[in-house]
């Protein structure tokens, strides 16, 4: 049988300097390269992209860390530190060979099927993928709302979470759209348009997504044009969500507890809010058709 399609994780990680609180990043990259560990189809690579290396990278051949050499800014309203190091991703997976590449957030969490799922959704024909539905997270209060919803966020996933397409890479393609999607579609809200214009087709993954928010350490959080607008989100969120249950922490190759722990560590302040789970209020997985 042909070798799987390569697949890699790529994670741009913000400078310590520009951090509030680099033990919370190290705390929520740790949650993220859990739920990337957990995959069914454990063949896999993950690149992370810093300034730091975090001390909680796994001792794992299949973990690489790029040490980037620019100097740290202070953060602007368009994220250029992250842009750069996802392009420094991008091209050391393309001098690797190509394959398929999904850009993760260092808060995000991802489906326990994803890898699997896009091997076996992403056709030739196809430039990449992306995921239509899943959940949008309160770090603080762990209570969840699925998106698409009509009182939260109306749009399809992607639309919102960044940590939700797929391009496969082709070195060797002479149409250059081909050889790097990412560079030609931009920005994952911006995927179907782009991809309509160059007459390309997306598959849809059969996967839920989960959104973290509400971290104080997300760079759209703090500085970028939508900040007000992701305050109000997380209340949109906290009115019409539940509280996450173990059935959903497992759905990402999380456990409950360590997703509370977590949180309490940073947010105790927000323990009034953490509601313990009713079956009723158990979210349904897959995408919402």
């Amino acid at each position: 049988m042909p070798s799987p399609e390569p697949f890699t994780f790529g994670i741009a990680l913000i400078p310590r300097a520009s951090a509030q609180n680099w033990r919370l990043i190290e705390a929520l990259l740790d949650l993220t390269l859990t739920s990337v560990r957990a995959q069914r189809d454990p063949d896999f690579c993950v690149v992370i992209a810093g300034h730091d290396r975090p001390r909680i990278i796994p001792d794992d051949r299949r973990f690489t860390f790029v040490e980037v050499d620019w100097p740290v800014q202070e953060p602007g309203p368009h994220n250029a530190d992250s842009g750069r190091k996802k392009h420094a991703i991008n091209d050391l997976v393309l001098a690797r060979g190509g394959g398929l590449l999904m850009l993760l957030d260092a808060d995000d969490w991802v489906h326990v099927q994803l890898v699997g799922a896009a091997r076996a959704t992403i056709g030739q024909d196809h430039i990449g993928a992306l995921i239509d539905s899943g959940l949008i997270t309160d770090f603080r209060t762990l209570r969840a709302a699925t998106l698409p919803h009509p009182r939260v966020f109306g749009g399809e996933f992607h639309r919102v979470c960044g940590s939700s397409a797929v391009a496969r890479l082709r070195p060797d393609a002479a149409d250059t759209f081909r050889r790097d999607p990412w560079n030609v579609l931009g920005s994952h809200h911006q995927w179907v348009e782009v991809a309509r214009e160059h007459g390309a087709e997306l598959a849809r993954l059969p996967v839920s997504g989960d959104y973290v928010i509400n971290t104080s350490e997300n760079h759209s959080e703090l500085h970028g044009p939508y900040a007000g607008w992701r305050q109000g989100l997380a209340a949109c969120v906290n009115r019409e969500g539940h509280a996450i249950d173990a059935a959903i922490a497992a759905r990402f190759g999380l456990s409950l507890d360590q997703i509370r722990a977590a949180s309490e560590r940073f947010f105790p302040q927000a323990s009034s809010r953490r509601q313990r789970p009713t079956p009723a209020a158990s979210i349904p997985d897959g995408p919402a058709r």
